[in-house]
C-alpha cells in the first residue's frame, strides 16, 4: 500500500510538471502570436499613413469680377512661383493653374464643383482618377510677404507630387510669416528701427518690412491684416506687427515679442 501511495505521489508530480511545462510553452506561443499581430497592425498603420504622389494637381484661384488687392497679389505670386519652380510640371500638365471668375456663367460648373464663392484658393490632388479638393486659407495670411507665400505654396506642392520637404524648411516658412509695418514721422517706428539695429535682429529673424507712407498697397494690406485680427480702423496705427494670426500695435509689445523670439533661437 505504501508503494502504491508512493507511485501515486510520483505520478501526480510528473503529471503536474507536464501540465506546467505545457502551459509555459502555450503561453510563449500565444505571446509570439500576439507580437506578430501587433507587428502586423503597426505595419498596416504605416501603409495607411503613406500618401500616394498625385497624378495631377489643379491650383485654382477663384475670384469675383471686382478683385481686391489680396486676390490680385495672390494670383501674381502663385503664377510667378509656378513658372519659376514648376515650369516642367506646367508644360506637361501635371500642374494646372487657373484664375477663375465665379461671376461668369461659363465658370458656374467648376465653381459649383469646388464649392467656391468669392475669393478663394483651392488645390485638387488627383490620385487614381479621384479628386481630392481642399481649400487653402493659409495663403491669405502670407500675401503681404511674397517670399513666405511662395515658399509655403511651393513646399506644399512638392509634398503633393511626392517630393520630400524637410522639417527645417517647414519651420522657415512659419518663421517668415512676420510683417512689420512702419511709416514716416513715426517716433515709435524710429525707436523700433534703432532696436532692430542694436540687436542685429534682421540677421537673426526673418521678417518682412513695409512702409505705409511710401506704398499705398502696403497701407491697404495693413488694413486687411488689422481686420483679420478683428481690429477696427480707429484702434490701430504704425508701428504695427502681424505674426500669423496675431497682431501687435504697441512698441513695448512688439519688443517683447522679438525678445522672446531671440531667446527661443539662441
Amino acid at each position: 500500500m505504501k508503494k502504491i501511495g508512493t507511485y501515486a505521489l510520483y505520478g501526480g508530480a510528473f503529471i503536474f510538471i507536464g501540465i506546467l511545462i505545457w502551459s509555459i510553452f502555450d503561453s510563449n506561443k500565444k505571446s509570439e502570436s500576439e507580437n506578430i499581430g501587433v507587428q502586423n497592425i503597426k505595419s498596416n498603420t504605416i501603409e495607411i499613413q503613406e500618401v500616394e504622389p498625385a497624378e495631377k494637381i489643379q491650383v485654382f484661384l477663384f475670384h469675383s469680377t471686382n478683385r481686391c488687392y489680396s486676390c490680385i497679389t495672390a494670383g501674381e505670386y502663385t503664377k510667378k512661383m509656378l513658372e519659376q519652380n514648376f515650369s516642367s510640371e506646367l508644360k506637361s500638365g501635371k500642374i494646372e493653374f487657373r484664375e477663375i471668375n465665379v461671376d461668369l456663367p461659363e465658370n458656374k460648373e467648376v465653381a459649383n464643383k469646388f464649392k467656391a464663392s468669392g475669393t478663394s484658393l483651392f488645390t485638387n490632388t488627383i490620385i487614381d482618377g479621384n479628386d481630392n479638393i481642399k481649400e487653402d486659407t493659409q495663403v491669405w495670411r502670407l500675401v503681404s510677404n511674397e517670399q513666405a507665400f511662395s515658399k509655403y505654396l511651393s513646399e506644399k506642392l512638392k509634398k503633393l507630387i511626392g517630393n520630400e520637404v524637410s522639417a527645417q524648411d517647414q519651420t522657415k516658412v512659419q518663421a517668415e510669416d512676420i510683417i512689420f509695418y512702419s511709416g514716416d514721422n513715426c517716433l515709435e517706428c524710429a525707436s523700433l528701427e534703432k532696436y532692430f539695429q542694436e540687436k542685429d535682429l534682421k540677421n537673426k529673424i526673418s521678417f518682412g518690412e513695409k512702409n505705409i507712407s511710401k506704398n499705398e498697397n502696403d497701407a491697404q494690406q495693413m488694413a486687411e491684416d488689422a481686420m483679420f485680427c478683428n481690429l477696427n480702423e480707429e484702434s490701430f496705427a504704425v508701428p504695427f506687427l502681424r505674426v500669423g494670426d496675431k497682431c501687435y500695435t504697441k512698441e513695448a509689445d512688439i519688443i517683447n515679442f522679438f525678445e522672446q523670439k531671440i531667446n527661443g533661437i539662441s
